[in-house]
């Protein structure tokens, strides 16, 4: 088994938590795409029972992470050329498509609200806390998708979060310095808080392709 330095509960919630560490540890690199999650091994390891940890699979199974195999028990996902170009064009869909709507829709409240976020990604560029700056980077496309009002477009990207957020950990060795990241979404909180629907969709549109060219080999960094 992969080392665990680093990944030990000591919040309540325990099934929760248990979600949180082992999505930490996967995102980092302990477990890898592919890999089997022994329920016994992993209680061992977290020092809970196997009933917290089978419903923390069940969290990762919802979020995408994990996947259920009949017979054969719960495995990290895989993540193949074809699934980064799949995830791609998912993103940019889903992502133009909240992009336009919110910026219709925006209010002092949603400018409010969208910039926070991108003011703690900015701190966290700047400490260079590139593993908050992941999960901000996501956390600024869920608001953008919230601010959209459309719940339906919120569900389809909810089971796409998974994946994303693995797409954006392959993503984030392309990206020497964190400042880039920044300035990769200021043009798209911009475009949102100003009400220009079309120039947001535009941004949006296209928002994930160099990164999955860079990934499959397509593109060079």
């Amino acid at each position: 088994m992969p080392s665990d330095e680093g990944f030990s509960l000591t919040r309540p919630s325990l099934e929760a938590e248990a979600a949180a560490t082992l999505q930490d540890a996967i995102l980092t690199g302990v477990f890898k795409p592919g890999e089997r999650l022994v329920e016994m091994e992993l209680a061992e390891r977290f020092g809970v029972s196997q009933g917290t940890i089978r419903g923390a699979l069940k969290y990762l199974q919802a979020d995408g992470l994990v996947e259920h195999r009949p017979r054969r028990g719960n495995f990290v996902i895989s993540v193949t050329e074809e699934d980064v170009s799949d995830i791609s064009i998912l993103r940019d869909t889903l992502e133009s498509l909240g992009a336009e709507l919110a910026a219709q829709r925006i209010d002092d409240e949603g400018k409010a609200r969208l910039s926070g976020v991108m003011e703690q990604m900015r701190q966290a560029a700047t400490a260079r806390q590139r593993r908050k700056l992941l999960e901000l980077d996501l956390l600024f496309h869920r608001t953008v998708i919230a601010l959209s009002g459309s719940r339906r477009l919120q569900d389809l990207y909810r089971r796409l979060e998974g994946p994303a957020l693995l797409f954006l950990r392959m993503a984030d060795d392309f990206y020497e310095e964190p400042q880039a990241i920044i300035d990769l979404h200021e043009p798209l909180l911009a475009a949102i808080c100003s009400g220009d629907a079309l120039r947001a969709h535009e941004i949006a549109r296209r928002h994930t392709v160099p990164d999955a060219d860079r990934i499959t080999g397509k593109g060079r960094g």
